[in-house]
């Protein structure tokens, strides 16, 4: 599952390939070159640090330009939760990080140089519940605490959105949006290649080594071994690091999620979707949906841990589900079927900050884990991180709340695919 609508219909003037000959050195080695990567770049890169960043494909390849192009505000672990695990203020924090990389996001989709990333404002978040009066509750209680807009949709409003029997209400996310994901990657990569970064593709990561205070990383690149030395290295990797990143691997899975695309509808679609918004739903493992330029609609739907669909398999799937929802789109034609791996935590919130919590010292730091968050969180843990690096502040310290924890090594995944099974079964159960 490779090819996908994205890179069908990409519109890159990123310029900024190169192809490392030599050894160098650098203040700041960034390893990853997904949003939170290339976000972090961005920040070190305005602030005139000498940053250098490595992807092991192409810039855009991970999840990071293949997902479902949603940008909203919020964290994927759920608000009262986290009210549970961090004080208030803390809970604050943490939603400013994630509404700041959500305007940062707008603002960068509607600058010069980014056209091609398409954005089209607002989302709904559907709810298949009966109980809608403790949804309306709920957001009122959300717009008063994080000083947010969000609008409670009735049923009968909600029709004039979206048109199916299997939803109870919604909420307008007015600040959200949608857009090209991997239009949008290649775009803020030749914005950091402006600043003066350096950006070097298909160089692998290899391993790294401390030596008189110095990060010594050995990066491969054309079949030959490079020697890259820095002040400090930021691993960002995403769902795709492995061994090579150390105990790091200990920390996340790589959960896969999976996305299709149908092909080109007539007014069919227009009659069950009656406004250009992003749609997701309330179940654990919900589908996130959207009108696609072409009259196309895209689908993304569930997470696994081991699942490995065949191409077939997952058409039927997504074919299913679409028509489930909307009757009226029984047996639709799927063009387009890919997967993407995402890096989750065992509670659900990203790794931003040291390697090891309490050792800044050593120089090495990570900002991963970002699966399920929305392109919101990346930026705005970014931000954070790097006003540390540039010693502006500690705010990224919210992130050490969540200890490092461990994934549970060969039988992880299997747990974790158990975890999203019970999951499934207590939707089918509460939603059915």
């Amino acid at each position: 599952m490779n090819s996908t609508w994205y890179d069908d219909t990409v519109y890159s003037e990123f310029k900024g390939k190169r192809e490392l000959k030599n050894n160098c050195t650098c203040d700041v080695l960034i390893v990853g070159g997904g949003l939170a990567g290339l976000s972090l770049l961005y920040n070190l890169k305005k602030n005139n640090v000498d940053a250098v960043l490595i992807e092991e494909k192409q810039i855009g390849s991970g999840a990071s330009g293949r997902n479902g192009g949603f940008c909203l505000s919020g964290w994927a672990q759920d608000y009262e939760v986290l009210m549970k695990c961090l004080s208030k203020e803390e809970v604050v924090k943490l939603e400013q990080i994630a509404a700041t990389g959500v305007q940062w996001m707008k603002k960068k989709c509607m600058s010069k140089g980014y056209e091609h990333a398409n954005l089209q404002p607002g989302v709904i978040k559907c709810f298949l519940s009966n109980n809608v009066e403790k949804v309306e509750r709920d957001i009122f209680t959300q717009n008063q605490l994080f000083s947010q807009n969000e609008e409670f949709i009735n049923k009968g409003k909600l029709n004039k959105y979206v048109c199916s029997d299997k939803y109870s209400c919604g909420v307008l996310r007015k600040d959200s949006f949608q857009f090209h994901p991997l239009n949008f990657m290649k775009a803020l990569a030749q914005d950091c290649i402006t600043l003066g970064a350096s950006i070097f593709e298909n160089c692998k990561f290899v391993n790294y080594q401390r030596n008189s205070g110095k990060i010594h990383a050995s990066i491969v690149h054309n079949n030959r071994v490079f020697n890259m030395q820095s002040e400090k290295i930021v691993f960002a990797t995403g769902g795709y690091g492995g061994k090579e990143i150390n105990e790091l691997k200990n920390y996340w899975l790589p959960i896969k999620t999976f996305i299709g695309v149908t092909k080109p509808m007539g007014d069919e679609l227009q009659s069950v979707l009656k406004k250009p918004l992003g749609f997701s739903d309330n179940r654990r493992a919900g589908n996130y949906y959207r009108v696609l330029p072409g009259n196309r609609l895209s689908w993304g739907r569930g997470i696994s841990a081991v699942a490995n669909y065949s191409r077939s398999s997952l058409k039927k799937v997504i074919s299913k589900e679409i028509s489930y929802f909307f009757p009226e789109l029984k047996n639709i034609e799927i063009d387009y079927v890919w997967s993407g791996n995402m890096a989750y935590a065992s509670h659900y919130m990203p790794y931003v900050g040291a390697t090891r919590i309490g050792h800044e010292d050593k120089n090495v730091f990570t900002i991963m884990g970002f699966g399920g968050h929305g392109m919101n969180t990346a930026p705005g843990a970014a931000m954070v991180l790097a006003d540390f690096m540039l010693g502006k502040g500690n705010n990224y310290q919210v992130f050490n709340k969540f200890s490092r924890k461990w994934n549970g090594g060969l039988i992880g995944p299997y747990i974790a695919e158990l975890k999203y099974k019970y999951l499934q079964m207590k939707d089918y159960f509460d939603f059915a």
